[in-house]
């Protein structure tokens, strides 16, 4: 399995690494996440980027999209124009 030159991580995550990571970040005390139905919207436009690798890591921040679109806080990182809907 390749790792990440930046960060050492592995690259190519399972569904379950997914997962496991989503359920952290929602279980964190002091930490804003957004209603399912924008998570949901943000995924879709992530999904639809041409800057999306692996399946969920966003190429132009290295970001695992499914943990930065579960952030209230959390923005799209594509030049000029965010994909997510505001």
């Amino acid at each position: 399995m390749g790792k990440c030159k930046r960060c050492g991580l592995k690259t190519v995550l399972s569904e379950q690494d997914i997962e496991r990571m989503v359920a952290e970040v929602r279980s964190m005390r002091g930490i804003k996440t957004v209603k399912d139905e924008v998570y949901q919207s943000r995924l879709a436009a992530c999904f639809d980027c041409p800057k999306l690798e692996y399946g969920s890591t966003c190429a132009l921040c290295g970001c695992v999209v499914h943990v930065r679109a579960l952030l209230a806080d959390g923005k799209c990182p594509f030049p000029k124009n965010s994909r997510w809907q505001v």
